[in-house]
């Protein structure tokens, strides 16, 4: 089953949202775009309350308990006396092969039989939490469809359901949904200890991080516990006892050789998937480093008695640490550097968590990832979100940062921002707004441009989101200024597809809207070059250039003059790659706009398009006269 969408009603500062996810079946990658304070962190928080897993709603605000997360849900502005319902809907696609597969299990642990019915594609589900002044009542799910009729093995007739039937039949749904994790920024801060013991005083980040190391060890595949084959022989009934008679009864033993085996494998596992990846997403080779894990044992803590007195512990503690071998040398992780132990663990969560789920989607919510890391390692993280988002799971982060928006994902990205919020107002101001003005809202970016017409850069709508405004760094850098934003995915394909490296590209809404771009590169002083398509929209926006900006010939070009096959930018491919691209019938008409839309998806998802061999030559062609009249 697919989550293709979300509803929330009442959450903290949401009155009301929506969120689709436009599924093309790549580039399941979705960004949220909005300034501090917007209220993207409480939209995850939403999402991730609908089917959270285990570790990571431990973490999520510190909260140390699902009851303290759902005090916090109300809206802000009732916490004492909110009477009502928090509602987060989720929209639904099920294949006949899911519900076959649920149906079966439902069958098997019920010993009943469903009546033969034909089961929605597509329907919602809805988790709804009840509040009587501002305190939790109960928690109900609801599944929008209408139930199979049911009977005994050796019953004749069929049935209605009853509830208690209903409610089971509901939770067999809600478990084949998508399970969703949430990482907050903080639990990227790597521990130097992760306690596999259970302690009183442990944190929420040790029980992620502990069973993060369980699912190393599932990836093993030879069915290692942490419980069974290291805690079960740390506290063996035979060698339990005061620290000073357990320590050399168990240190050098056979035992503690089989817990250091279980340890050495995990430890190869992390070497193997976390630099294999590395490897993958950076493309630079780690050399002889690997990962190292060692175990190590501390007196445990006293019991208390009934009577009050504290008696002196006989089970003890045990750790792990991680640290990266060099060659001899050891580093622990939280002494490297910020970006390499961001990295780290960000592989560590999302690739052991794939494998962990493998029948069961992961929505994966990351919360302005890598935030406070380089420029240049924000836009290496976002090279490596299509491979952790293949189907059947999906990613949706958050972020501030325009280094963290990628342009060939504009369709799926959404923004967020506070209706009620002043956008001349400071943050201090916005810092001390009554919480009864917040009103959150999400809107597609695609309905953001349409609704700011005056905005002609593709782009405007992003950078005056995030307030961007250029560095004094940015002066020196220009680029192709062109038509439209098929353009720019064109181009961006026929650079990959060449290997030739064209530069930056400014794409405006059209041949008339250019003199912005224009007017930008000559107020900084950089080399204009403007390329337009060779027909009458074409002419008119160089006429137009000419006449109010002054553009000389030396600064603009054309598609036919750089290559002669060329009158549009959609005549790049042939007309066997377009009917290919669109799913044209001969004989029917190619849509340009799905042409490009293919075109875009194929960016997004890094997707060999396995072109003609004529359009790879005229890409090449193009690309090379490009570079030639830009430099």
């Amino acid at each position: 089953m697919d989550i293709t969408g979300f509803d929330v009603s009442n959450f903290k500062g949401i009155r009301e949202a929506r969120l689709r996810f436009a599924d093309h079946g790549v580039a399941r990658v979705y960004t949220l775009v909005g300034l501090n304070e917007s209220g993207k962190t409480t939209l995850l928080e939403a999402l991730h309350s609908f089917s959270p897993d285990a570790e990571t709603q431990i973490v999520t605000k510190g909260v140390a308990s699902l009851e303290e997360q759902r005090e916090q849900w109300v809206p802000r502005s009732q916490i004492s006396n909110f009477t009502g319902q928090i509602t987060i809907t989720a929209y639904v696609v099920a294949s006949l092969e899911d519900w076959k597969r649920l149906c079966t299990k439902f069958e098997s642990k019920a010993e009943l039989k469903l009546q033969s019915h034909d089961l929605p594609k597509q329907f919602s589900v809805s988790l709804i939490h009840v509040y009587e002044n501002g305190d939790f009542v109960r928690s109900t799910f609801e599944v929008a469809i209408v139930l199979p009729r049911v009977k005994q093995k050796k019953a004749r007739n069929f049935r209605p359901m009853t509830p208690s039937e209903a409610e089971g039949f509901a939770t067999y749904v809600r478990n084949g949904l998508p399970t969703v994790a949430y990482y907050p920024t903080f639990i990227f801060d790597f521990p130097d200890r992760i306690y596999l013991t259970e302690r009183s005083n442990a944190t929420a980040l040790n029980a992620f991080y502990r069973r993060l190391f369980q699912d190393i060890l599932d990836y093993d595949g030879n069915g290692y516990t942490i419980e069974h084959s290291i805690l079960s022989r740390v506290h063996k009934k035979e060698t339990i006892g005061l620290w000073e008679i357990w320590f050399p009864s168990f240190v050098g033993t056979t035992d503690e050789d089989k817990v250091k085996q279980v340890i050495a494998r995990a430890a190869r596992a992390v070497t193997n998937v976390v630099f294999s990846k590395w490897n993958e997403v950076f493309g630079e080779e780690v050399g002889n480093k690997e990962v190292a894990i060692d175990i190590q044992y501390e007196i445990g803590e006293k019991v208390l008695r009934s009577n009050g007195v504290k008696e002196e512990p006989t089970k003890h503690d045990a750790y792990i640490r991680f640290r990266i071998k060099d060659g001899t040398s050891l580093y622990s992780v939280d002494d490297r550097s910020l970006g390499f132990r961001w990295f780290f663990s960000f592989l560590l969560f999302t690739q052991f968590r794939i494998h962990r789920e493998k029948r069961r989607p992961t929505l994966f919510l990351f919360d302005e990832p890598a935030s406070n890391l380089h420029a240049a390692a924000q836009m290496k993280l976002l090279e490596s979100f299509p491979s952790i988002a293949q189907s059947p799971h999906r990613l949706i982060y958050s972020t501030h940062s325009h280094y963290m928006v990628e342009p060939k994902w504009l369709e799926q990205a959404y923004i967020v921002f506070d209706r009620s919020a002043h956008s001349d107002s400071s943050v201090i101001a916005d810092s001390v707004r009554p919480d009864s003005t917040v009103d959150i809202n999400v809107v597609p970016y695609r309905q953001f441009v349409a609704n700011h017409p005056e905005q002609t850069s593709y782009f405007q709508p992003i950078l005056d989101t995030l307030t961007v405004r250029p560095s004094k760094f940015d002066y020196r850098v220009g680029g192709l200024i062109v038509e439209g934003k098929g353009d720019y995915y064109a181009l961006q394909l026929a650079s990959r597809a060449t290997s030739l490296d064209i530069g930056a590209i400014f794409p405006a809404h059209g041949s008339g809207t250019m003199g912005a771009l224009v007017a930008l590169h000559r107020g900084w002083g950089l080399k204009v070059r403007v390329l337009f398509d060779t027909d009458k929209g074409g002419k008119d926006g160089k006429n137009k250039l000419r006449t109010e900006l002054d553009i000389t010939d030396q600064e603009w070009t054309s598609l036919k003059s750089l290559e002669a096959s060329l009158t549009t930018i959609e005549d790049l491919f042939t007309v066997p790659d377009q009917r290919r691209l669109t799913g044209a019938t001969n004989g029917s008409e190619i849509n340009k706009t799905v042409l490009m839309r293919r075109v875009q998806e194929a960016l997004a998802a890094q997707e060999d398009l396995s072109l003609d061999p004529e359009t790879i030559t005229r890409m090449r062609t193009l690309c090379a006269a490009i570079v030639k009249f830009i430099t």
